[in-house]
């Protein structure tokens, strides 16, 4: 239960500037998905801006691309955002344990983080301009070429179903701390890593508050999805 990324358990409670301490729940990798998908569709906007650049072609327009998709800068984000996270889904055993008071149910792993802030915001401000009614038809293309994968075969996925699940990732990387959420924190960090952490009836308490707010902003208040927390 320790932290995963910058910072270590036993550090200092204060985050330095330009970073941001969230709390990340092991939703068994459903926020990977969106981000690899991301990632892809970045990868080719790059390799499109740098055709652009070594070969601009006489009968057609370069790729006009704002930002923050322009320049790879969503790009590199994206890619920070993945490797921290990663480590933290799909979690297998060893890892150390989430447990109610008395160890009487166990909760999905959680995590606390220290992310670029700018990373967070440069996903948010991706998930806007991919959802722009006036983005380019090339680009709006190949972002509905790769949402369909989001679909697995169960049931058409688009454009619409892919930026809402970035918004979504954004809005749970952007939780408004609380101090139901520092005191989970400073909980977790204090956990030597690969030990079953055991809350206290108060942190039981700041869990089921801080999971409600993720579930209504990841899963929009599902009753069935509530029970992934």
């Amino acid at each position: 239960m320790a932290e995963q990324a910058t910072g270590r358990p036993g550090a200092s409670d204060e985050t330095p500037v330009g970073q941001r301490t969230v709390l990340v729940v092991d939703l068994d990798g459903e926020p990977l998905a969106p981000l690899r998908a991301l990632e892809e569709i970045l990868l080719c906007l790059g390799t499109w801006e740098d055709d652009d650049r070594q070969g601009p072609g006489t009968d057609t327009e370069p790729l006009r691309v704002s930002a923050p998709l322009a320049g790879r800068v969503a790009l590199a984000a994206a890619q920070r955002l993945l490797t921290a996270l990663a480590p933290t889904q799909s979690r297998g055993p060893g890892c150390g344990r989430l447990l109610a008071p008395d160890g009487r149910y166990e909760h999905a792993p959680l995590t606390a983080l220290t992310l670029p802030a700018a990373d967070i915001n440069v996903l948010s401000a991706t998930a806007d301009a991919l959802g722009h009614p006036r983005l380019n038809a090339n680009i709006a293309e190949l972002v509905d070429d790769h949402a369909e994968q989001l679909g697995g075969g169960y049931r058409r996925t688009d454009r619409t179903d892919l930026v809402s699940l970035l918004a979504r990732l954004a809005g749970l990387l952007d939780l408004a701390p609380s101090d139901d959420t520092r005191l989970l924190t400073a909980r977790l960090r204090a956990t030597p890593p690969g030990t079953d952490c055991v809350l206290t009836d108060a942190e039981e308490a700041a869990h089921a508050r801080t999971a409600d707010r993720m579930n209504h902003m990841w899963a929009h208040g599902s009753g069935i999805d509530r029970y992934l927390y």
